[in-house]
């Protein structure tokens, strides 16, 4: 197994017990990574993706809201938000990660913690994100900072200071 795929693993776990718990994701992700002996470069890609999730987790859980037709989304289940908070942060702001990874990836993590209804509902969210980026809808472009991007139709304002040109959305 590659280690991004481990530091996927390990993060979404992260997510899911900071979502169940309370607790912030750093605190969780520190307890999941001393659990396991692995790699530097897993801990590493880890962290810097975790880092990521919660500059941007405003903006990803108002695209997910707006990504979710008819759906309250409190309705998610505490894994399919872990993973979509996860997947929707790399394919809006992680370029070196193709789209097609993206939801690969999130489809494989729906399969390891889930079911193959999960697997669906996974799937069909981050292919509606993955046409508002080939749209140019969603999330902004351009270096606009997040914080003085729109939100998504229906979703409320809810951006996080840009962290740098690296950070940039796609």
């Amino acid at each position: 197994m590659g280690r991004r795929r481990k530091g996927r693993e390990v993060l979404v776990q992260a997510l899911y017990a900071a979502d169940v718990g309370g607790f912030p994701l750093a605190h969780t992700l520190d307890d999941q990574l001393a659990r396991r002996e692995g790699a530097d470069e897993t801990s590493t890609f880890a962290r810097v993706l975790a880092d990521k999730v919660t500059a941007r987790q405003p903006a990803v859980d108002a695209w997910l809201a707006s990504l979710l037709e008819n759906w309250d989304p409190a309705r998610v289940g505490h894994v399919e938000r872990a993973i979509l908070r996860l997947s929707l942060t790399e394919l809006g702001w992680c370029p070196e990660v193709p789209q097609a990874v993206a939801i690969n990836e999130a489809c494989e993590l729906a399969r390891l913690f889930a079911d193959e209804q999960a697997v669906a509902f996974v799937n069909g969210i981050l292919d509606r994100a993955a046409r508002q980026i080939v749209d140019g809808t969603y999330p902004p472009r351009a270096a606009a900072p997040v914080a003085d991007a729109p939100a998504p139709a229906g979703a409320p304002d809810a951006g996080a200071p840009d962290a740098g040109p690296e950070e940039a959305p796609r």
